[in-house]
């Protein structure tokens, strides 16, 4: 009787038909399928309780009891791995709502913590009553992805040794720090700790063995000066079974629990939960072993991870063997020196002693080269380009690699070919003097990026790093460079940055226009109704108070576009948020339908901040909130102290800090929406620019400070940020005092080449007092300043703009000036407010500095604690 084979399409096919069908024949196939060994499954993903079929093989899959004999997708959603969770089930809403095939892999975790991988395959089927459902089957992929996870291990293990073969290979002396091969090799393995042990045999046969190098990982206690560890005795100590499979040339390896009681104690004692050791084999001798501890997990070894370390403790036999080799020539050499000064008369004997040190010195070369041609091996296997030049850049030699990556067949089509040729001419000759310089300052180069010309004349885009190589007497010979192929990492980088510029560009401008323009019409209104007012003879004070605040509303939008551009530094000041959100909130709340309710307590912790960044996040969080509630709402501002300790789920350090909420009764969040709210120019809105959480995200990570949102559509969203708590007293806070008017003297030096900014500031200074020259370009400035120290009329202090195109800058004339005047004072003033200069004046040279656009009143708060220090005197 043939067997008709039943594929996958087929099973779909007849799912369907089943739905019509009796019971009977719906039981039957439900018996079929759930003795098949892989999960099939029906579902839904109806969340209140739809139907959802599993075969009972998933209990099987997870071997834990407690599951239910008729699994459901409230179980199955129990076993999705954390990680994998909003992945899995957006992909399954995917292929249901496009009613496309599904095929994902992922993680399920059993009661008792064991993960398994499955292969989730499925189709989607329309069902008679017109709803979807997804008919698929699970497979177990557990195997393969352990033995791929063991396989990159390996790679990564064997990378390390090759990484240690060419350090050993650019070292020709015994002068090569096994600590460091021993500290890579551990970080590539990750393990917990690596060591060296030596062994010797005592006059009466009895094996010993001493540890003689030891790498730890962080947090693991080193065991190198452990006393106990210094010639222990193998089978009086219980490692017999050590010494015996060390001898055979196989590692031991495994759990500690599974070893023997002999051994166990040993190794718990150095907190070993399990390990790797490795024999180490010198002249074909048993030297040693080297041993890789995991004292954190519970490891299981691979047999490809066991190769891998098997080949490390080969390389390190090598190294050890090449030392060995240098200390005899090095000795021999010392010792015929010695002989022939001193035994002179003894020319016979001396001759017949160097002739066996020569064989000695031919056996031991021959040992080298033997042990070369090993690393030399794994250098013609690596998956990168090696490629050794002279210092005029003609290749001397390669390995096969780069010659493949350039399109060649064999290494010779190359050698002798001067890497100018191979190389775009646009940046040849700045790259090497810049790599030049670095080799012969430090010995080798910093990684970087450059294009080869490939065989057919295509380019290739490669990371290089260079390393100078040295003859045994010290002196340079040749260039090591080691070469990346990063084409396809470059293609995606490119498309991504494309398309995200495209984007982002459009929306930013469209963003700036609308808010821009928005200002204008104030400004402009208010200007058209100041010119009537004056024309009338009607007051018209109102009106030039609401262009000033248009002008402010400007000021803002340049400091909120320069904050997520540039990511300017905050100016902090100590003091309250009360009235600073009661005041923001208002502000943004001014002219529509919704109205703010604010819980504010008076014992509210000061905070660092800088008031402009933090009301701009405050502007942007009730603004969202208003715009949640379309037809106007209330939006709730509360504040409070709260401390957060070491096991809190904030991402904070422990401390005192101030928590701000803003929450709506709105629209909500879509849960699809929340992973990219905070992502540059992601919006929802027709108009939104996308720009105000990123901006608040942005100014509260530079506050030390951390942001979160929770939302439910249909019920609102609350947005919460958290500001470290100031360290200073109540009373340490900076309080305004009350100043009497400013009258200030003295001479007044500006430089900027803006000439409206200069004509409104000689106008301002002139206001408060000061008499004031102003220049247009650095040099400029330098040239009066000196004329006026020469004349005896020196000036009282400069104002400087940071930026002039075509020209010298604040930044270059104020060393220039400090050169002339050590006593200069100097105020920065600039239009870009995210400059660091802003934030930290001093440390540039000046003793303030000032944003652009400023008032009159902000001119002299400076100008005021300048001549306050200097010691001027004011006109009473």
């Amino acid at each position: 009787m043939q067997r008709r084979r039943v594929t996958f399409k087929g099973w779909q096919e007849g799912a369907k038909r089943d739905l019509s069908q009796g019971v009977k024949e719906k039981l039957s196939y439900q018996g079929l399928l759930e003795h098949i060994p892989a999960v099939v499954y029906c579902d839904t993903l109806d969340d209140e309780g739809g139907a959802c079929y599993m075969s009972p093989q998933l209990q099987w899959m997870l071997t834990h009891p407690e599951t239910a004999l008729e699994p459901s997708q409230q179980s199955w959603h129990a076993c999705l791995h954390p990680e994998d969770r909003d992945r899995v089930l957006a992909e399954r809403r995917r292929a249901l709502k496009e009613s496309q095939p599904l095929s994902c892999e992922y993680r399920l975790v059993s009661h008792d913590g064991h993960i398994r991988w499955v292969l989730d395959q499925a189709r989607v089927v329309h069902a008679s009553d017109g709803t979807r459902q997804l008919h698929g089957v699970l497979h177990d992929i557990t195997e393969r992805k352990v033995l791929e996870q063991s396989l990159a291990n390996r790679d990564t293990i064997l990378q390390a040794v090759a990484y240690a073969a060419e350090y050993f290979l650019l070292h020709s002396r015994s002068d090569v720090p096994l600590e460091k091969v021993l500290g890579r090799l551990g970080e590539a393995a990750q393990v917990s700790r690596v060591y060296v042990f030596e062994n010797y045999r005592a006059s009466d046969g009895t094996w010993f063995t001493s540890q003689r190098y030891e790498w730890t990982a962080e947090g693991i206690s080193s065991q190198k000066d452990n006393p106990d560890l210094q010639n222990f005795p193998y089978v009086e100590g219980g490692f017999s079974r050590w010494l015996e499979t060390f001898l055979l040339g196989e590692p031991i390896y495994g759990l500690i629990e599974e070893f023997p009681p002999s051994e166990r104690s040993v190794l718990k004692a150095q907190d070993i939960i399990s390990l790797v050791a490795a024999p180490i084999f010198v002249n074909g001798a048993l030297w040693g072993f080297m041993g890789f501890d995991d004292c954190v997990l519970p490891r299981r070894w691979t047999s490809v991870e066991i190769d891998a370390l098997k080949t490390a403790a080969h390389l390190v036999g090598a190294m050890v063997q090449k030392q060995r080799s240098d200390a005899i020539l090095d000795q021999a050499a010392r010792h015929l020196e010695r002989e022939v000064a001193r035994k002179t008369a003894e020319l016979k004997e001396a001759n017949a002693r160097l002739h066996e040190e020569l064989r000695g010195r031919r056996e031991a070369q021959a040992r080298l080269a033997e042990s070369e041609r090993r690393y030399r091996e794994l250098y013609e296997r690596s998956r990168d380009g090696y490629v050794r030049t002279d210092f005029q850049g003609v290749i001397l030699e390669c390995n096969g690699p780069f010659a493949s990556m350039l399109g060649y067949d064999n290494p010779q089509e190359i050698i002798g070919v001067p890497c100018r040729d191979m190389t775009p001419p646009q940046r040849f000759d700045a790259i090497s003097r810049n790599m030049r310089r670095q080799l012969m300052e430090r010995g080798f180069s910093d990684k970087f990026e450059k294009q080869l010309i490939r065989k057919d004349g295509s380019l290739l885009d490669v990371e290089v790093r260079m390393y100078l190589h040295r003859r045994p007497d010290s002196t340079p010979d040749s260039i090591w460079t080691f070469v990346q192929d990063i084409s396809d990492r470059k293609l995606a980088e490119q498309e991504r940055l494309r398309a995200q510029k495209l984007e982002s560009l459009g929306l930013l401008a469209g963003g700036i226009a609308h808010d821009f323009n928005n200002i204008l019409t104030g400004i402009l209104g208010h200007i058209s109704l100041i010119k009537h007012a004056i024309k009338n003879g009607a007051p018209a004070g109102d009106r030039l108070d609401h262009v000033e605040k248009a002008c402010l509303r400007a000021q803002e939008l340049t400091r909120q576009l320069l904050t997520f551009a540039k990511g300017g530094a905050p100016v902090k000041k100590t003091g309250s948020l009360q009235d600073l959100i009661q005041d923001c909130t208002e502000f943004s709340l001014r002219g529509t339908p919704s109205q703010a309710r604010f819980d504010l307590p008076e014992d509210l912790w000061l905070v660092d901040y800088d008031a402009a960044q933090i009301s701009q996040v405050l502007q942007n969080l009730v603004i969202n909130a208003h715009q949640a509630m379309p037809h106007g709402g209330t939006v709730t501002v509360e504040a409070q102290n709260i401390l957060v300790e070491e096991s809190a789920d904030l991402p904070l350090r422990p401390g005192r800090y101030v928590a701000v909420s803003v929450e709506d009764h709105g629209i909500g969040i879509p849960e699809e929406h929340m992973d990219a709210i905070f992502d540059p120019y992601f919006t929802s809105k027709k108009e939104g620019s996308g720009l105000g959480l990123p901006t608040a995200y942005s100014i509260v990570k530079r506050h030390d400070g951390h942001i979160t949102v929770r939302s439910r559509v249909g019920q609102g969203t609350r947005v919460t940020f958290y500001l470290p708590a100031s360290q200073q007293a109540a009373d340490a806070a900076e309080v305004p005092e009350n100043l009497k008017p400013f009258r200030g003297t003295g001479r007044i030096l500006i430089m900027d080449d803006d000439p409206i900014v200069r004509d409104v500031l000689l106008a301002m200074l002139e206001h408060l007092g000061f008499e004031s020259e102003a220049t247009a370009e650095g040099m400029e400035a330098l040239a009066r300043y000196q004329q006026a120290l020469a004349e005896g009329k020196p000036f009282d202090g400069v104002i400087l703009d940071l930026t002039v195109p075509g020209g010298v800058g604040g930044r270059e004339v104020v060393k220039k000036l400090k050169a002339l005047d050590p006593h200069v004072r100097a105020v920065a003033s600039t239009g870009y407010s995210t400059d660091p200069v802003l934030s930290r004046p001093q440390a540039y040279g000046f003793q303030a500095g000032i944003a652009k656009p400023y008032r009159m009143e902000d001119l002299e708060k400076v100008v005021r604690r300048m001549w306050s220090a200097r010691g001027k005197p004011e006109k009473q």
